[in-house]
This record gives structure tokens, C-alpha cells and sequence, in this order.
């Protein structure tokens, strides 16, 4: 009965460390742009690296997949850069703009 209880205590724990770094992810990811977004058709590797989660490696390989393909057509055209996940689009997404085909914006 005592190990129940300790695994539950641990569970606890743990579920509550995961909380809590998502909403801290969530302050330094608000803090980064400050309600800006990113235009993935035109932001530079530094503009990139301000979105959370992008580190400067993908940022440079987003830049050299835009500049060997020419422009996004949509956000989820991302997913072709290497080390670029359906999870990872879902987590910034909101900070991501799409701007440059035809003169339209979209945030998709």
C-alpha cells in the first residue's frame, strides 16, 4: 500500500514539473516577441532564433530551405525542413506569419 502511494506522490510530481515548465515555456515564449510573429517568407536566421523553440541551427536550415525553394506556401511546408516537427509547428505556430505570396497575409 506504502509503494502505491509513493508512486502516486512521484506521478504527482512529475505531472506537476511538466505543468509548470509549459507555462514557463510559455512566459519566455511571450517575452521573446512580445505578441509579435515572424514572417517565415522573410525573417532572417536572428528573426527565426527569436521564435521559441528555434534554435540557430533550424533557423539556418529554414533560411537555406526557403532560398533553394522560394517561398512558403504554407506553414505546414515547414515540415519539410529537416529537424522540423508537426509538434514543434503546433507549439509556435501562433508566432508565425505567412506573408509574401501574392502581396496577402495569412496566419494558417
Amino acid at each position: 500500500m506504502r509503494s502505491k502511494n509513493l508512486i502516486k506522490m512521484v506521478l504527482f510530481a512529475f505531472a506537476a514539473v511538466v505543468v509548470l515548465t509549459g507555462i514557463s515555456s510559455q512566459v519566455v515564449a511571450d517575452e521573446k516577441l512580445k505578441g509579435k510573429t515572424v514572417n517565415v517568407n522573410k525573417a532572417t536566421v536572428q528573426e527565426f532564433q527569436q521564435v521559441p523553440l528555434i534554435s540557430k541551427e533550424l533557423a539556418e536550415k529554414i533560411v537555406k530551405y526557403r532560398e533553394k525553394n522560394g517561398d512558403f506556401q504554407v506553414l505546414e511546408e515547414l515540415l519539410q525542413v529537416e529537424g522540423f516537427s508537426r509538434d514543434l509547428l503546433r507549439k509556435i505556430k501562433g508566432f508565425l506569419l505567412l506573408e509574401g505570396i501574392g502581396g496577402e497575409e495569412c496566419t494558417c
